[in-house]
């Protein structure tokens, strides 16, 4: 899809999962000054020392838990992998959420572990009955995502403390990946750390200051799983970008409270827009959309029409076991929604139609 963007005159492009904002002045300018500085050398593994404390402090604020320990990473991506490798020996699997982030499953069967999924369709909430079909004794780790990607839904209280009770019964670790943590529409996103001990966090900084491509992440979690990550991290990506450390000091410093109300707002835009010809489940975080194909159609098949249209989509097979729903990012300007929303909706009865007359 990326290549496909790439190749498309001026397409309407709900694929891209980054956000559509700008990096904020201030933190372009640190990033900048840090160069000029020649701060271009390696940090030590785990990261700077006051950046670390400065994420020990905004988890702290967020979920009420002093973590042990923190080490910047290389992205979120970076700190699965090291997490992946500090948890899980050969053959040990992992249960992990039905859809899923492209990374999860892939990333595990590459380290030599077996994903298992549990399912969350239609609705995709957690529940006990739904961990317990996925669970059996090789499984060592439970992942969640919350906020969602691709579904954008954010786990309740209620899900937390089930997931709490189920990994606590299994004597699993719980890694949360809460990259999105700062995209939520509907109040604050809570955090199983809040409710177990025994929990890995990944977050990171480039998709709240709009600088995915600076590959900048933190995991925070027990020391003794943090110093196995330290370690591994030292033999792989030896330390994240330096340069970048430091002006992710200056982004903490930053209210990216406008551009959260500003998706909110696409949000909205988006779900009103599809409700009626969709099935979709409104989103509360992130910024994307999960809804189901119309018609009894594939998603590859539905992306094909929408393609042919120059409306760039996900097909749910890319998230997923079945290809019965497709992911859309409302991580663009309004007017490309606008078009977008309307290419859908044409689309959507088309497919109806079709549905119809097949009948």
């Amino acid at each position: 899809m990326f290549d496909l963007g790439a190749r498309l005159k001026d397409p309407i492009d709900f694929s891209i999962g980054q956000p559509h904002f700008p990096v904020p002045q201030p933190v372009k300018d640190a990033a900048i000054q840090a160069i000029r500085d020649d701060q271009n050398r390696y940090t030590v593994t785990q990261g700077l020392p006051e950046l670390n404390e400065a994420v020990l402090e905004q988890v702290e604020r967020r979920t009420g838990v002093r973590c042990e320990s923190s080490c910047v990473t290389s992205g979120v991506a970076g700190g699965l992998t090291l997490g992946m490798l500090a948890l899980l020996d050969e053959g040990d699997r992992i249960l992990i959420p039905d859809p899923y982030f492209v990374c999860y499953r892939n990333l595990a069967a590459m380290l030599s572990l077996e994903p298992v999924c549990y399912d969350t369709y239609p609705d995709f909430r957690i529940t006990d009955e739904r961990l317990e079909a996925g669970m059996d004794e090789r499984v060592k780790v439970l992942l969640v995502n919350t906020p969602s990607n691709p579904t954008g839904r954010t786990l309740t209280v209620e899900e937390l403390k089930t997931i709490a009770a189920f990994a606590k019964r299994h004597d699993l670790v719980v890694i949360t990946d809460e990259i999105y943590d700062a995209f939520s529409y509907d109040g604050p996103v809570p955090s199983i750390l809040s409710f177990y001990d025994q929990v890995l966090l990944l977050s990171g900084f480039g998709k709240t200051y709009g600088m995915p491509g600076w590959r900048l992440g933190y995991a925070v979690g027990p020391d003794e799983v943090i110093e196995r990550m330290r370690t591994l991290q030292q033999f792989s990506f030896v330390c994240a970008p330096a340069p970048l450390q430091h002006a992710a000091l200056a982004a903490l410093q930053v209210d990216m409270t406008p551009n959260v109300e500003d998706y909110a707002k696409k949000r909205d835009f988006i779900h009103d827009g599809l409700s009626d010809v969709l099935e979709i489940v409104k989103p509360n975080g992130a910024f994307y959309a999960f809804p189901r194909v119309p018609g009894g159609l594939s998603a590859e098949a539905f992306v094909e029409k929408a393609v042919a249209r120059n409306l760039l989509l996900v097909p749910g097979k890319a998230f997923s076991r079945v290809d019965t729903h497709m992911r859309l990012s409302f991580a663009l300007p309004d007017e490309k929604l606008e078009k977008g929303v309307a290419i859908l909706r044409e689309l959507a009865a088309e497919a109806s139609a079709e549905a119809g007359g097949a009948a």
